[in-house]
């Protein structure tokens, strides 16, 4: 055969390949991750993996946690005494901190969760940290205290940390979540207050006139790339470049509690009466999706390949929870 009619063959066989279409985008689908009739109110998840995922949350006095192995969910008993567990966070599959209502923390070792002594009765509402003796927790004021709790965990004992008002304009008492990446730490909370830890004290970053309203929860992809969500009456959504907060006040939308993140450009996040949808940074855009719930959702967690819990409930009155999945198609 020819040189030339061996090139010519090669490029016919070549011509579908570069004909080829696009794959069309992954379509998201909401379903149930597992049936939620007999739970509680659901207020946090996490996971070390995909086949290891915890769901915290429960009722006034009683907390409750709901544990993946990959093939099922268990329900797993908490430490006596625990009260409604709020939010966890944790470093791998044998080191899992969660903490609640009335001051509540507890610990799971890999093998039985235990119960720690936070030395505060303010409702606990976040934990975050960058290393099991680097632990941050979040909540409202203490009896007796006028700013917001927030606690440092060394490994041993927790101390707690006094916000001075001057890193407090908004007179804020309660701080919902704290989380960090790349060694930023922000806390967010009541009334559209954000603090940053400088590695030495927490310092207020303004996040312009429309951050009136709180901000729940926040999550990103690196240090000059994060959201948070809130709102009460009406979502409110803030960026952060590195450099400075922007906030946004989307029309038509109600308060946002919840938010998940694995992609720069693309943030899942869930909020009041059952809203789940996605939110484009870069263009501010909101696309609705189809959560199958009316209830309030609190938590969302990614596990970085495609898979994305969100939790929630009724927080008032009868304490009931919901818990979806949201996969791509």
């Amino acid at each position: 055969m020819s040189a030339y009619r061996t090139l010519l063959l090669a490029a016919l066989l070549a011509l579908p390949a570069a004909c080829e279409p696009d794959p069309a985008p992954a379509t998201p689908t909401w379903s149930e991750a597992f049936d939620t009739s007999a739970a509680g109110a659901l207020s946090g998840v996490w996971g070390a993996a995909p086949d290891d995922v915890w769901i915290v949350g429960g009722r006034p006095g009683a907390g409750e946690l709901y544990h993946y192995d990959g093939a099922a969910w268990t329900r797993v008993a908490p430490p006596a005494g625990s009260d409604l567990l709020v939010w966890a966070y944790g470093f791998g599959p044998r080191d899992v901190f969660a903490v609640g209502v009335g001051g509540t923390a507890i610990h799971y070792d890999g093998s039985a969760w235990t119960a720690l002594d936070t030395g505060t009765d303010a409702d606990l509402w976040g934990v975050f940290g960058f290393a099991p003796d680097d632990l941050w927790v979040v909540g409202a004021v203490a009896t007796g205290e006028t700013a917001p709790t927030i606690l440092h965990y060394d490994g041993a004992a927790f101390t707690p940390y006094l916000l001075d008002p001057s890193q407090n304009t908004r007179a804020a008492r309660s701080l919902f979540k704290v989380w960090g990446i790349d060694g930023t730490l922000f806390a967010v909370g009541q009334r559209g207050l954000i603090i940053r830890w400088d590695g030495s004290d927490w310092v207020e970053t303004p996040a312009g006139a429309l951050a009136d309203q709180d901000f729940v929860s926040l999550w990103g992809t690196s240090a000059d790339h994060i959201v948070a969500v809130g709102g009460r009456n009406n979502a409110r959504i803030a960026t952060w470049d590195g450099a400075a907060w922007t906030t946004l006040a989307p029309t038509g939308l109600g308060g946002l509690n919840a938010i998940a993140m694995s992609d720069p450009d693309e943030a899942v996040v869930g909020g009041i009466y059952g809203w789940v949808g996605t939110f484009a940074p870069a263009s501010g855009a909101l696309t609705r999706e189809d959560g199958l719930t009316h209830l309030d959702v609190h938590a969302m967690w990614g596990d970085g390949r495609g898979r994305v819990y969100a939790v929630g409930g009724r927080f008032v009155g009868a304490f009931t929870g919901v818990a979806l999945l949201r996969t791509l198609e």
